[in-house]
């Protein structure tokens, strides 16, 4: 796919005198943490409400199990197809006819990204107004704060084609995340007796709710990083699925650490009382959270235009365009659309858990486990012309190795379709 689904996410470095793009274990760990974790980490919180602290936890690792297992099945088979993008996947493995489902499904992920964005915009802006300049529209009136910001800024970033100026404002933008997510546990911490914290996680120790299948939705949405990692794979300097297994593992790891670690801690702050965005749960006379709320605003916006670009590429995508084309036009009709959107849903836990429910579990779980399904047999083809055909041992480890990659795609899609659905018919409490 053209556009920001095909750039590089972990810039150019020399290999050698071939000049190849290539990144090391580690800093592709970092890039890949950097894609999971984020703003997205404030939303957390809410899911151990839904679930409760000890059922939070089994989702947790739940999630983290089958996440895990969904991004190491698209790298192993990008490891025997050497795709490239998410699309190029898809084509090897699905047929060139069927890729307009592939790229309405990355538009919409994308969409919603961007819906998220500006909804976050609006939470942080009302709420900074409101302690930096009580009484004013900006602090009363949140659709007002959204277009403002909208048109003024977001719309101006919009219009850039290559946002390589904008490379550096991500890292800041991860420094302030990361800045207010520390005075989270600092405030937890400092006075935990006060806020009566640790009764918090004991009366909420263990509950069973239909509201659970929002958690799993959230958190999943949390590891959403899959639709990007036939090109951690292909980005890698020294490509093998085995480190490709090392870049999964401790990313994912550290991504489950950290989540579970601040949502406990922002539950425990708040208990029943917690957000959706946990930063819209403390009281605007914090002149510390004031700040927060301003950086965090100013962070977002600045985040925007990346997801911004990978929505526009995916749509031109779909209409069989450049990912340049019509670029005004474009530009303006879905940053509208994204607007309008943004200022209708009034809360991110939603939008997270709708994409997750969604978007999320066909990117994560179906499109994975269908990739090597399809792929399985002619990969198993090219081994039997390989030199290793006659060794019984290597024989045998391939074939058990097989029968569980098959037994667990089949549980990705399965529990993958029906996660999704029970979400989504208990957050509309169909049930």
């Amino acid at each position: 796919m053209a556009g920001g689904l095909t750039q590089p996410l972990l810039g150019k470095k020399a290999a050698g005198k071939t000049g190849d793009v290539g990144s090391t274990v580690g800093a592709t760990v970092i890039n890949l943490l950097k894609n999971m974790v984020g703003a997205g980490l404030l939303n957390v919180c809410i899911a151990f409400q839904y679930a409760s602290v000890a059922g939070g936890l089994i989702v947790m690792l739940y999630s983290a199990f089958v996440c895990t297992a969904g991004f190491l099945l698209i790298g192993y088979c990008c490891s025997k197809t050497e795709a490239k993008t998410f699309r190029e996947l898809w084509r090897q493995a699905m047929g060139a006819e069927t890729e307009k489902v592939v790229d309405a499904v990355l538009f919409f992920h994308t969409f919603f990204s961007c819906v998220g964005y500006v909804t976050m915009i609006g939470d942080f802006c009302v709420k900074s107004a409101s302690g930096l300049i009580p009484g004013t529209i900006f602090a009363e009136r949140r659709e007002a704060s959204i277009l403002t910001i909208s048109l003024l800024a977001i719309f101006p970033l919009c219009l850039y084609k290559n946002l390589d100026s904008l490379k550096h404002t991500s890292v800041i933008g991860l420094a302030i995340t990361a800045l207010s997510c520390a005075y989270i546990f600092y405030d937890v911490v400092a006075y935990a007796e006060e806020y009566e914290a640790v009764e918090t996680l004991r009366s909420h120790f263990w509950y069973v709710k239909l509201d659970m299948f929002k958690t799993l939705a959230l958190f999943n949405g949390s590891f959403s990083a899959h639709y990007n990692a036939p090109t951690y794979y292909a980005e890698l300097e020294e490509k093998s699925f085995a480190n490709y297994f090392k870049v999964t593992m401790y990313a994912f790891s550290i991504a489950t650490l950290l989540f579970t670690t601040f949502g406990l801690a922002g539950f425990a702050r708040f208990g029943d009382q917690v957000l959706g965005n946990v930063l819209k749960s403390y009281s605007p006379d914090d002149p510390m959270v004031q700040i927060s709320w301003l950086c965090m605003m100013v962070s977002t916006v600045f985040n925007f235009p990346h997801a911004f670009q990978r929505m526009r590429s995916s749509f031109n995508a779909l209409l069989n365009k450049k990912s340049d084309d019509n670029f005004m036009v474009t530009t303006v009709a879905l940053l509208t659309l994204s607007v309008y959107v943004g200022v209708a849903f009034k809360d991110i836990a939603v939008i997270k858990m709708i994409k997750g429910a969604t978007l999320g579990v066909s990117i994560m779980f179906i499109f994975p486990a269908l990739f090597f399904l399809n792929l399985n047999e002619p990969i198993q083809m090219r081994r039997k012309c390989s030199g290793d055909v006659n060794d019984p041992n290597s024989k045998v480890r391939r074939q058990r190795r097989g029968k569980f990659l098959r037994v667990l795609s089949f549980i990705m899609m399965v529990t993958g379709v029906v996660q999704g659905v029970l979400a989504l018919l208990v957050h509309y409490k169909f049930i």
